[in-house]
């Protein structure tokens, strides 16, 4: 299997990243992005792009892949909907329409966030893009909705706030498997949600969205 990794600088990418570069069922990994991911890999290649919107000059090069992780997001924080929309949900469907096109027998696997079920702004476009997502002729696709996420060693999220909340529950990482297994709807880890969103582009999730204890199941 061949698989695109967008948001491979961030805390989910990172993770994504890592296990399909372990993964032996993963021949070859590209990166996109807008600034390197940090890591020299003989399965990776990097495509850096300075404005993602703006990829017709490299169709060529996303030829011949079989999935992709898509795990670039945004905070809403002083957002209004339109801003908010415009990173994720156009972006995400642009690329997965393109990608499609150019690859007709693909999957894709998008990252939402825990709580994207609600009724707040953020959550209804998060359901838009899990909807329009749902509804194309991929091989295989899913979205998987994570609470707490435990980082694994060296990675980082890029959002401050959430990077606050890694910090303070540091202390309490040899605690997280326990987490795990007694609150699964509410804690997973970097290393499991990656797996199991490598599982979701190859057919093997049973359900469209993933909440955090399916993640958990899924990636065991």
């Amino acid at each position: 299997m061949k698989v695109i990794i967008f948001g491979a600088t961030g805390m989910v990418g990172a993770g994504a990243l890592r296990e399909a570069l372990s993964a032996p069922e993963v021949e070859a990994v590209l990166s996109i992005g807008r600034q390197p991911c940090g890591v020299e890999h003989p399965k990776l290649r990097e495509l850096l792009l300075p404005d993602l919107f703006e990829f017709a000059a490299i169709e060529d090069q996303l030829v011949g892949y079989d999935a992709c992780i898509w795990a670039i997001g945004i905070s809403s924080m002083g957002l209004d909907e339109a801003a908010y929309a415009r990173l994720t949900e156009e972006l995400t469907l642009v690329w997965a329409r393109a990608l499609l096109r150019l690859n007709p027998d693909f999957s894709f696997c998008y990252c939402s966030a825990g709580g994207a079920g609600g009724r707040s702004m953020w959550a209804r476009v998060r359901q838009r893009v899990e909807g329009a997502l749902k509804s194309m002729p991929l091989r295989h696709a899913g979205a998987v909705r994570p609470g707490f996420i435990r980082a694994g060693p060296g990675i980082r999220s890029r959002t401050r706030a959430y990077q606050v909340g890694v910090v303070l529950m540091k202390p309490l990482n040899p605690l997280i498997p326990f987490f795990i297994r007694v609150f699964p709807f509410l804690f997973t880890t970097s290393e499991i949600l990656g797996r199991a969103m490598l599982r979701v582009v190859e057919g093997k999730a049973d359900r469209f969205i993933l909440e955090s204890a399916d993640i958990n199941r899924v990636g065991a």
